[in-house]
């Protein structure tokens, strides 16, 4: 009975470990996401200028 209740014991610690580790790669991912997409946005917002000013102009005839 004293096998049981170690066992058990043992079951719960390792639910609540792995449900912290869960938490913790999925707050990891979210944030390595965010921090993609500001970086994309600001490559954009950098470049937008850039790209108007490399239009061609009409060639004259």
């Amino acid at each position: 009975m004293l096998v049981g209740l170690k066992q058990l014991a043992q079951k719960e610690a390792l639910t609540t470990a792995l449900r912290k580790i869960k938490h913790t790669k999925n707050r990891q991912i979210s944030q390595s996401f965010s921090h993609t997409y500001l970086v994309g946005a600001v490559i954009v917002l950098i470049l937008s200028p850039i790209a108007l000013l490399t239009d061609r102009k009409p060639l004259k005839s």
